[in-house]
């Protein structure tokens, strides 16, 4: 997973070069026109978009409630039983997780009280979930994360293709109820970066510490499981909350 992060600078480093060559013609063609030379010329801009329009956005329903979130945190601050789940916003997997095994979870153990859902992001995926994850980590702070987290599942389309383009978070960040000019503040491409790198330093070593190797990784009150199936989170978290054996009776005197 480390091993990730040195790409990660390389690329950005890359895109500053890149920069310098791009805004040379313009210094060119304005020499030329201050020499009194002929303009050449219009061309049509540039623009890079997507040669297949994407679907529209999907809002599922019903979002994960409301009223159970703080931020990163699903359910009660003092349920007895924790769960973290590490997920890619573009890991099918994790998509499988969030539709088939979350619902479950909330309504037989987060709804009641004996679970709190905690979730750590992951971005190892490329580009896109670098963007998605800083999206995320906005909308966190507004307390809106849980219903972003379902939008962002519902739209997922593969791995860099597009679905977490800028213009679809705005999209889905508005449909989730996100206050949108702070958070389009915090998509600016120096914000964002900086977002990122907050990110990198708060998960990663948590992540290396927990040999967080594959997503979804489950971990039940500090117990990782092999399994992130609806079987192995409902076996761990019903031992968790299986109480203590009492203490074998002392021998009589």
């Amino acid at each position: 997973m480390t091993d990730r992060r040195p790409r990660t600078i390389a690329a950005l480093a890359l895109l500053a070069a890149l920069a310098l060559p791009l805004a040379a013609p313009a210094a060119a063609k304005q020499s030329g026109a201050e020499q009194g030379g002929a303009e050449p010329s219009p061309t049509p801009a540039l623009t890079w978009a997507p040669l297949v329009t994407p679907p529209p956005i999907v809002i599922p329903g019903p979002l994960t409630p409301q009223a159970l979130a703080d931020g990163y945190v699903l359910g009660a601050a003092d349920a007895p039983v924790e769960v973290q789940v590490w997920e890619d916003f573009q890991c099918p997997f994790c998509r499988r997780w969030a539709e088939q095994v979350k619902p479950l979870l909330i309504e037989r153990y987060i709804l009641p009280g004996e679970v709190r859902l905690v979730f750590r992001p992951l971005f190892f995926l490329g580009e896109e979930s670098r963007w998605a994850a800083v999206a995320a980590d906005l909308a966190a702070e507004q307390n809106h994360f849980w219903a972003l987290h379902d939008l962002f599942y519902a739209n997922q389309m593969g791995e860099n293709v597009g679905s977490f383009s800028l213009d679809r978070i705005l999209s889905m960040a508005e449909a989730a109820g996100v206050e949108m000019e702070t958070f389009r503040a915090g998509l600016v491409l120096d914000a964002a970066r900086a977002r990122y790198a907050q990110l990198e330093r708060s998960v990663l070593p948590d992540a290396v510490a927990w040999q967080v190797d594959r997503t979804p990784t489950v971990i039940v009150n500090g117990v990782k499981l092999e399994s992130p199936d609806w079987e192995s989170v409902d076996a761990a978290i019903a031992a968790a909350l299986a109480p203590a054996p009492s203490p074998a009776p002392s021998p009589a005197g």
